[in-house]
């Protein structure tokens, strides 16, 4: 396997990307006519089994041919994980708790996208008890053309606040947060984690700068970075050890309609095997406003899930 090590500065194109917003459905970015990114927002009520593959929007991420899709839809294992999304398993409000993250008995629905140059705006409502929402949220994304070893950066912006009163988002690093999944085609014996430091524990580490994976789909192999702004609230985990790929970051935080709470991150794409502290760094740094020395970089194989205990 070839490893990719090259040290680059974040810079973003001049190039446009095209925003393609089909009501109701989707919207497309396109890199030149190349279709790279597209959220999954349908909300499909006509059957049970439309309702449940479109209860939460996703992004669906491709390469930059536009021809290998990288992530997953609905369906197969953990039929939850979808693309990038964003979701808090548990949602203290008006004294009960809410699953948004496994979407148990309400959807996050868009109400409306608004495009702009290189971006889109998802006007989300999180359904209550009912189809009315008790959490409004703005979900901003903006689209990057790196420098190389990377080909498409995406920025998520979310602000989420409650229709009154406070809510306290929560969860656990596998069921809430900021995340990623890969393709259901990911061959998970090759799945593999980078980490800045030595001897790192994802399962301890609290608010990495940045993590990443690479992994395989279709015999092609990837590289996804992600970027944990130091404005995301503090005692932030990192979930990134599964064998097939899901990985991300877990804040928790309360909102309020006042004062929303807030996230921010960003995700690198490459194609090919990057394994390179100095390029994941300075990506940080650009991202971040920091000047950070790179650190050490700690390289790790992915877990299989642990079995569930036997009822």
């Amino acid at each position: 396997m070839k490893f990719l090590s090259l040290l680059f500065l974040i810079t973003s194109s001049a190039f446009a990307f095209d925003i393609t917003v089909a009501d109701k459905d989707h919207v497309a970015v396109a890199n030149g006519d190349k279709v790279v990114a597209k959220l999954m927002m349908a909300n499909d009520l006509s059957t049970p089994e439309r309702h449940h593959e479109t209860y939460k929007p996703y992004m669906h991420v491709f390469s930059a041919d536009g021809s290998t899709r990288l992530t997953k839809g609905a369906g197969f294992n953990f039929t939850h994980h979808r693309g990038i999304f964003l979701g808090f398993s548990k949602i203290a409000y008006g004294g009960k708790s809410y699953d948004r993250w496994h979407m148990k008995g309400g959807d996050q629905v868009v109400t409306k996208v608004t495009p702009g140059e290189n971006t889109f705006t998802a006007h989300i409502d999180w359904q209550g008890d009912t189809t009315a929402p008790f959490l409004t949220e703005e979900r901003r994304f903006s689209f990057t053309t790196p420098t190389k070893p990377f080909y498409l950066g995406i920025e998520m912006n979310s602000a989420i606040k409650t229709v009154s009163g406070e809510a306290e988002m929560s969860g656990d690093p596998e069921h809430a947060g900021a995340q990623f999944r890969p393709s259901e085609l990911v061959d998970s014996k090759t799945t593999t984690y980078l980490f800045p430091g030595e001897n790192i524990d994802a399962h301890k580490a609290r608010d990495l700068p940045w993590a990443a994976e690479v992994f395989s789909i279709e015999g092609k192999t990837f590289t996804v970075v992600i970027l944990n702004h130091p404005d995301n609230p503090q005692d932030t985990a990192t979930s990134a050890y599964r064998d097939y790929g899901r990985f991300g970051m877990f804040p928790k935080g309360k909102a309020t309609a006042e004062a929303p709470f807030k996230l921010r991150y960003q995700w690198l794409i490459a194609e090919g095997d990057v394994r390179d502290a100095a390029a994941f760094q300075t990506a940080w740094n650009s991202f971040a406003g920091k000047s950070d020395p790179v650190p050490p970089l700690t390289i790790k194989a992915a877990e299989k899930p642990k079995p569930k205990p036997k009822k």
